[in-house]
């Protein structure tokens, strides 16, 4: 696709960070991990690291230049109140591996507190109950269920099964749930739609199929 734009409405350098926007911050940014997969992992997480990320991606967002509209001025809003949110969920869930009950200070996702969060703080079994109740949910979205009945029975019979339900708990339960609260920014064509208004001519060349 080859654009002809007018320069004396916008610059190259506007259009290039608005790509920069709709392409590289297009997902959520952040790799620091909050949830791992299996108890071994625990050690790997860090606030250090999310905190350093979540500060080096902030400051490149907010210091893109995008094309100076209402919408895409908002769009980098937008993206940066995402960002935010993503990185108090992530923090919390962090530390609530240590200390399930920090769980109860975010500030949103009631019905994942008690779901989650309070078999999570109360241990012992209301979190084998929770677990169980989330692992029977799982198999019927599964194309597998026993392959996921299975491997729970397996680590139920383990010695470490207080640690696989905090981590089951934790990962499918706890943040699935909360991550589906936060409002992303929308990735449905009309970014890329609104992008080509800048420009007085398109071409497009495809591959012939």
């Amino acid at each position: 696709m080859t654009g002809t734009y007018n320069a004396k409405k916008v610059t190259k350098e506007r259009l290039a960070d608005t790509v920069k926007l709709m392409r590289e911050y297009s997902s959520m940014g952040l790799n620091t991990q909050a949830t791992v997969f299996k108890p071994a992992d625990l050690p790997r997480l860090s606030l250090v690291d999310l905190e350093a990320e979540y500060k080096q991606t902030r400051a490149e967002i907010a210091a893109l230049k995008v094309v100076a509209s209402p919408y895409w001025i908002k769009q980098q809003q937008a993206k940066l109140a995402e960002l935010d949110r993503y990185y108090e969920l992530s923090r919390i869930t962090i530390r609530g591996h240590k200390e399930p009950r920090v769980l109860l200070e975010y500030p949103r996702a009631e019905q994942c507190k008690t779901r989650y969060a309070q078999p999570l703080i109360a241990g012992g079994d209301a979190l084998l109950n929770a677990w169980r109740t989330l692992n029977v949910e799982q198999r019927k979205k599964n194309a597998d269920p026993e392959r996921v009945r299975r491997e729970y029975e397996a680590q139920l019979a383990s010695p470490e099964r207080m640690e696989f339900a905090l981590v089951e708990v934790m990962t499918f339960g706890w943040w699935n749930c909360a991550n589906e609260t936060i409002d992303y920014v929308p990735n449905d064509g009309a970014q890329g739609r609104e992008f080509e208004k800048q420009f007085t001519r398109i071409r497009r060349e495809c591959d012939e199929p």
